[in-house]
């Protein structure tokens, strides 16, 4: 089999480029799926933020797609769906606070929300924002909470649980709920059970969902680690049905996470994202990997169990033999949209995973897994990304006591 019958080359990263060629080779590779979920080998890559915006522009104009769900906060992105229709605020400052995990403090990711905000203002054929995920990063219900108390009456003890559910900034929230006495961390998940239950009682659909991201918030700090083998996480079981939520509103979407949500075969044991929505949506679901050959690797050292404990390092990325992105970067083109329901076996011969985070997701069966892959021979990180995440994780530590002085000597 030659390599131009399951590999093409992706013409352009520009996401304002022509798109003649490029929206064949997708057009061929969507078929009539309502959902095409792409992912990401790593976070805050300038070349995947490109390549996801290029992606949702071409089946927005070819194909009829209609919105972007995106791996962040459901409550934090009504916002950003709003100012896409052309609410009040700069990109920036949406962006920010609107697109969690800090993934939306990039010029790509502004420009992509400036796009849909003129795609809207330009036009009946609209496109919307959406996000997917627990608030606050998936450390701090504030967000949520403030959303929920925002669209239903007022109640006993909603001021109370506001300014307790208000745990700071992703590594700060964690810290923060970490050191709670157990009576704190019991009184606050008490108050965001009870809170979601009133909201679930509304016929407001979007607080109905405000609701259920903080009924998995709770799951998922009550059940940390003691999820049961061979369950998914509630996190991943929230983002799926937040994506089945937004089918019912929309005919076809793109969804954007990380490669290890968005695979359809279970993650260390544990069903994804990818795998819970392939349950229910079979060929209407087409998922993308991404990865990528040459660039900078961000890496984590655990210093201890305590949360965002860890060194962050950039180092510079080197593929082993037994990962998918060897093979990958000898096919040749900068960018190859590869299929991987017509590649031929070999090609993953001896081949274990793919690369994250300094290490390797294993992947028992990649066509099981992902039904392409888009290879990018060498990347770049967001400017100020990393140093970001440097400088968050060194605030998160612990304060250093003083070294006493030493005894005088008699």
């Amino acid at each position: 089999m030659t390599r131009d019958a399951f590999a093409r080359p992706l013409r352009h990263l520009d996401p304002a480029a022509a798109a003649v060629a490029d929206a064949a080779t997708l057009r061929e590779l969507v078929g009539d799926a309502r959902v095409v979920a792409v992912g990401e080998g790593a976070h805050n890559v300038t070349e995947f933020y490109r390549l996801k915006d290029r992606l949702f522009r071409i089946l927005v104009r070819e194909l009829g797609f209609s919105a972007f769900v995106m791996e962040s906060g459901f409550a934090e992105g009504l916002a950003v769906d709003a100012w896409v229709h052309g609410g009040p605020g700069e990109a920036a400052v949406v962006a920010r606070d609107g697109i969690t995990y800090r993934f939306g403090e990039c010029e790509p990711m502004r420009r992509q929300l400036r796009w849909m905000r003129r795609r809207n203002s330009a036009g009946p054929a609209q496109v919307s924002f959406y996000g997917m995920d627990l608030p606050g990063s998936s450390t701090s219900p504030g967000p949520a909470v403030r959303a929920c108390l925002d669209r239903m009456p007022a109640g006993p003890g909603d001021e109370e649980l506001l300014i307790l559910s208000d745990l700071g900034g992703r590594t700060e929230a964690a810290v923060r709920y970490a050191a709670m006495p157990e009576a704190g961390r019991a009184r606050l998940i008490a108050g965001l059970r009870e809170l979601a239950g009133r909201a679930l009682r509304s016929q407001d659909p979007v607080l109905r969902r405000c609701a259920a991201s903080l009924q998995a918030f709770a799951d998922e700090a009550e059940a940390g680690e003691a999820v049961p083998a061979g369950a998914p996480y509630p996190r991943e079981r929230f983002m799926a049905e937040t994506v089945e939520w937004v089918l019912e509103r929309e005919e076809r979407i793109v969804v954007s996470a990380h490669n290890s949500h968005v695979r359809r075969s279970p993650f260390h044991g544990r069903p994804t994202l990818g795998g819970l929505l392939a349950a229910s949506l079979g060929d209407d679901l087409v998922v993308v990997g991404t990865t990528y050959g040459s660039g900078p690797e961000v890496r984590f050292t655990q210093r201890s169990p305590r949360p965002f404990d860890c060194d962050v390092s950039l180092e510079a990325r080197t593929l082993p033999p037994n990962c998918v992105e060897a093979p990958l970067d000898r096919l040749g083109p900068p960018v190859a949209v590869v299929d991987l329901r017509r590649a031929p076996a070999e090609l993953f011969d001896g081949i274990d995973g793919t690369l994250a985070g300094g290490g390797l997701d294993p992947v028992d069966d990649f066509p099981a897994a992902y039904d392409a892959l888009i290879h990018v021979r060498r990347v770049s990180r967001v400017p100020g990304a990393f140093e970001r995440l440097q400088a968050e994780f060194a605030a998160a530590r612990p304060a250093q006591p003083a070294h006493p002085e030493p005894p005088e000597s008699s």
